[in-house]
């Protein structure tokens, strides 16, 4: 499994969802209803599970699922 398969995989897994469920371009907040909590609690199983971590500013950019995974992937790489 590639590395966006694995992101996908994990986010699909937190919010219960089948990842063929989940749209690369759903809106987080709109489509998903995640608010602040709930966002925030992904990206903290998201920085566990791919050991990255992210600051408050990468939160205020996230708009859509696709902004999550290159968000993880960008911290990857660091």
């Amino acid at each position: 499994m590639n590395q966006e398969a694995q992101i996908i995989q994990a986010i699909a897994e937190h919010l219960a969802l089948s990842t063929e469920d989940l749209d690369r371009h759903s809106l987080l907040r709109e489509d998903l209803n995640l608010g602040p909590v709930e966002l925030n609690d992904l990206l903290s199983d998201l920085s566990q599970k791919f050991n990255v971590s992210f600051n408050s500013e990468d939160m205020e950019r996230l708009r859509k699922v696709d902004d999550l995974i290159v968000l993880v992937e960008d911290n990857l790489i660091d």
